[in-house]
């Protein structure tokens, strides 16, 4: 059950509420997420989640009396929310909804009964709750024993539940991830069978349980999930008749690597996609703009930084003007463009990748910027217009060549190069 601590950090919380709910005569359950962390000894997790045997406009005078804000956009889904100070709840009346076959809106039916409300949760995982007062653990399905043994199980047939709300599907992959849990035969057998009926889910929710799964620490095992059971090729066409192994496991080591998000795309579809087609797949996903921008720049970086590394030449020369406009071209992006390479099986050997670390340590910001900007330019030459971007893209190219420039290097040598344009 729940720690000493946890209990007296709920009590704290939501105490009044729940004493209201019972002097009511309605009983009172918190479900969902924070029971099933603080049950894995997590702490009290997110928002709190509470199902109750009152009806809405019940919750809501309930609730009116507890909180400094109450909100009912989801009364018609049996919802009211609330919140107190920093704390928001949730309040749902026990429901045995059903679904139309063409949406994964429910037609709402309220119940009395809890298990019944339990019996409609994604999994059984998620399916216990904790009654106030009295702390009694309800657990119909035997989640706390699937937590245990690190099983995923649905608390009814799933086939249903995923003809209902197909984005359990992509759920399932999430705990997989996120608790280490293996998926039964049945379930995975479901996924499979009724992988169609995800097209009814608007592309928005996929991309953002997508987001959800590659935000966690280590999202392989979730990955690995889509991809045995088919969901990866419907969601990332290229993958559908690939040769190449999925590089899931590479996902699991990018912490330390700026946008992780951003990092296992690139990972993800650069086996079988070019720039091009990796945009068009997050583009279809309805991914943000900077996250297709990040992922974008580390494939063009990734293949940039291939071509070095198999052109290296033994002439020293030679090879730090590649690698100059390598680390001006794309420094931001080549440490996701190495990790990148190495999750594809092309890991960079030595010793270019030393050569290339002690270049980008020593003359990579410089590389990166010029040491004067246009106006220095006008004011230095006395021109406007077209040639002043002759004379910078002019400027570049000497440090390519030569190295970075001071400001009073890069003086003279336009000096120079004017006057010589003039004779």
């Amino acid at each position: 059950m729940l720690s000493d601590d946890d209990r007296r950090e709920l009590l704290e919380r939501i105490e009044p509420l729940a004493a209201a709910f019972a002097g009511a005569g309605y009983r009172f359950f918190l479900v969902g997420g924070l029971v099933r962390d603080a049950l894995l000894g997590q702490g009290l997790t997110g928002d709190i989640d509470i199902t109750t045997d009152a009806k809405p406009d019940q919750i809501a005078v309930l609730a009116a009396g507890w909180a400094d804000t109450v909100w009912d956009q989801g009364k018609r889904f049996g919802t009211i929310g609330a919140r107190r100070g920093s704390t928001t709840v949730e309040i749902t009346t026990h429901r045995a909804e059903s679904y139309d076959s063409s949406s994964r809106k429910p037609h709402v039916r309220f119940s009395d009964d809890v298990a019944t409300d339990l019996s409609r949760r994604d999994f059984t995982v998620n399916a216990m709750a904790i009654e106030l007062p009295g702390w009694a653990l309800l657990d119909p399905f035997d989640g706390l024993t699937d937590l245990a043994d690190g099983v995923l199980r649905t608390p009814s047939p799933p086939e249903g539940l995923f003809a209902d709300d197909p984005l359990r599907m992509l759920r399932a992959a999430r705990f997989s991830a996120q608790l280490s849990l293996i998926a039964t035969p049945e379930l995975v057998a479901a996924v499979r069978s009724s992988r169609p009926r995800l097209a009814i889910v608007s592309r928005e929710r996929i991309e953002a349980e997508l987001t959800k799964l590659l935000e966690l620490p280590r999202p392989s095992a979730g990955v690995r999930f889509l991809d045995d059971t088919g969901l990866l090729g419907d969601l990332l066409p290229p993958w559908r008749q690939a040769e190449a192994a999925v590089p899931a496991a590479a996902l699991d080591d990018v912490a330390d690597l700026g946008d992780p998000v951003a990092l296992r795309w690139a990972i993800l579809l650069g086996p079988v996609c070019d720039e091009a087609a990796a945009a068009r797949c997050l583009s279809a996903l309805r991914c943000d703009n900077a996250t297709r921008t990040k992922v974008a720049a580390t494939l063009r970086a990734a293949r940039a930084l291939e071509t070095a590394a198999t052109r290296a030449s033994a002439d020293d020369a030679v090879w730090r003007k590649t690698a100059r406009q390598l680390i001006a071209d794309h420094e931001p992006e080549l440490d996701a463009a190495a990790a990148s390479l190495a999750a594809w099986g092309n890991e960079l050997r030595e010793p270019f990748a030393a050569r290339l670390a002690e270049l980008r340590a020593t003359e990579g910001a410089s590389l990166r910027r010029l040491p004067i900007d246009g106006h220095r330019v006008m004011k230095l030459l006395g021109t406007s217009g077209p040639a002043v971007g002759e004379a910078l893209e002019w400027l570049r190219s000497q440090q390519i060549e030569n190295g970075p420039l001071d400001a009073e290097g890069a003086c003279r040598l336009l000096t120079a190069w004017n006057q010589d344009r003039q004779h």
